[in-house]
């Protein structure tokens, strides 16, 4: 399998003349567009940040005008992907598919993290790259990882959802598994489930706890995690590709080479409160309060308060309390434009 496939950190590198920007100083609109529609969710997830972090106790979602206005104001400044996620289960409002769809006719490429329960064709139809979330290759281990905190059952309705809706796809359409104590002897079975059912990838990724004897427990397994991933590629792998637990997340547990994140200028994410957070996973750093209000996204972007949240980014201090680094390696490039260290024109 080619090191250039979707989870490669170096495709940042397509975005060069924004690094440049962001490394002189400089703060361009952003590339991608995280959107948080709920807070809510049918499922609870035993390795959910957005559960112990307490987002979705906030149960609120985006009002359709909001959503919409998202949307539209990011294929204005230039963002090149709207990818819907939570959060919460982002197709449990009502109106995220009419987000899609104007995504569509804005020319805007189009991602979505769903646990499939909600998943219907129309969805399929809207949406570039989708992931469902299934974590599992049994339903009774499906039932433990995602409904950790409460009672229920779905696992047969997700796959019937997934296979009603791979035939309306619009691009690519794919699996995940996120490892933990609990589930990392499926990878397999799930590997296999996949290749059933027909879907483009699977993308296997270890799980974070903040609890440090979970996380323990966690690495621990990962060396396992790789090998049994390793024989689900030999034996799938011409149906389904298989990616497990790549350079994209280490992150995870790897010494950062750098002492600020300024790979926050090149994504956002809008939160289901219609506020924004600097990035995905943390969204205790909050700006544009205005925003829900009328302010215009120029003006939150560009605004003062964004740039001091940005800049409290460092180490020691905010950048220390980062649960895991998903955009680890856009902060290396962004380092490695501004210091020249490539050599840049020695092409």
């Amino acid at each position: 399998m080619s090191d250039y496939h979707r989870f490669n950190g170096f495709k940042i590198l397509a975005h060069a003349d924004k690094l440049k920007q962001i490394a002189a100083g400089e703060i361009p609109y952003p590339v991608d567009l995280h959107i948080y529609p709920s807070n809510l969710c049918n499922h609870s997830c035993e390795f959910c940040l957005f559960i112990h972090n307490g987002e979705q106790d906030k149960r609120e979602q985006l009002p359709r005008e909001l959503l919409l206005r998202a949307v539209e104001d990011a294929a204005r400044v230039g963002v090149r992907l709207v990818h819907f996620s939570g959060g919460g289960e982002p197709l449990m409002n009502k109106h995220t598919l009419e987000a899609m769809l104007l995504a569509n006719r804005r020319g805007l490429k189009v991602a979505l993290s769903t646990n499939g329960r909600l998943l219907i064709p129309e969805v399929a139809a809207a949406v570039d790259y989708v992931r469902v979330s299934l974590n599992a290759g049994t339903a009774a281990t499906h039932d433990k990882v995602n409904h950790h905190f409460r009672q229920g059952s779905d696992w047969a309705e997700i796959l019937d959802a997934i296979r009603t809706s791979i035939p309306h796809k619009r691009q690519d359409f794919g699996l995940a598994f996120v490892v933990t104590p609990d589930n990392y002897q499926e990878i397999y079975d799930f590997c296999r489930v996949a290749a059933e059912l027909g879907v483009d990838f699977v993308h296997i990724r270890p799980g974070y706890y903040a609890d440090k004897a979970l996380d323990a427990e966690t690495r621990r397994v990962m060396t396992v995690a790789l090998g049994l991933s390793d024989a689900a590629r030999a034996a799938f792998g011409h149906t389904v590709k298989v990616f497990a637990i790549t350079d994209k997340f280490e992150g995870f547990w790897t010494p950062r080479t750098y002492d600020r994140c300024r790979a926050v200028w090149t994504g956002t994410c809008l939160t289901a409160t219609g506020e924004f957070a600097v990035c995905q996973d943390r969204t205790d750093l909050r700006f544009g309060y205005d925003y829900k209000h009328g302010a215009s996204f120029e003006d939150v972007w560009h605004g003062e308060e964004h740039r001091a949240l940005v800049d409290s980014i460092i180490s020691p201090g905010v950048l220390d309390a980062c649960p895991r680094c998903v955009w680890n390696r856009r902060n290396e490039i962004i380092d490695a434009v501004e210091e020249d260290s490539m050599r840049l024109d020695l092409v």
